[in-house]
């Protein structure tokens, strides 16, 4: 969880903190007693104690409200299993038993959204959380929507966070006056600074 959280923002800060928690616990299992990292110290608390859980509280019960989980541990380890093949990484920990079941199954039907209402979605094509993939097919089956592709970053969570002009601009147009841009928008990532 530490690597998937880790790898959900594409800057050389964020992949710097990575490595730093990386390096501490490899100390740490190389029986070396070490001082966590701030990020690393805020990661495992969240983790381990949930605590400042309020966003990861928010997304649990969305997530468990969308559709009722299976509740045998045998389906999670076939998934797990079957996961491992392609993703041997993150495949175990993203198909892994999880809240969801542990909850009573949703109490409410599905909500039906119109496709003719207006929506603009914002997706890197890297996003290791939400995959671009989704987001295309969600764009497909919404008619009246527009897709704002940030083209070449490994990013999660696009708007105000990774720093496009491009994307920003684009949402902030929208939110400003509700109207969608006339076609798709497609921005590039920032350039890689030279060495």
């Amino acid at each position: 969880m530490v690597v998937f959280s880790g790898l959900s923002q594409d800057d050389d800060a964020a992949y710097g903190d990575l490595a730093a928690a990386v390096g501490d616990l490899r100390d740490a299992a190389d029986g070396r007693t070490v001082e966590p990292s701030p990020w690393l110290a805020d990661s495992l608390g969240f983790m381990l104690t949930g605590s400042k859980s309020a966003y990861g509280s928010v997304q649990m019960a969305i997530l468990c409200g969308d559709v009722a989980a299976p509740r045998g541990p045998r389906t999670y380890w076939r998934d797990v299993q079957q996961a491992r093949v392609q993703d041997p990484l993150f495949g175990p920990v993203t198909n892994n038993i999880g809240p969801c079941a542990f909850w009573d199954p949703p109490r409410e039907r599905p909500t039906t959204i119109r496709d003719d209402l207006p929506a603009l979605l914002v997706n890197a094509t890297g996003d290791p959380r939400t995959v671009y993939a989704g987001a295309r097919a969600v764009h497909r089956d919404w008619p009246s929507s527009r897709l704002v592709t940030l083209r070449g970053a490994d990013q999660h969570a696009v708007f105000g966070v990774y720093g496009s002009n491009c994307a920003d601009a684009a949402v902030n147009a929208y939110l400003a006056t509700g109207r969608l841009p006339a076609a798709d928008v497609s921005c590039a990532a920032r350039p890689v600074p030279a060495p």
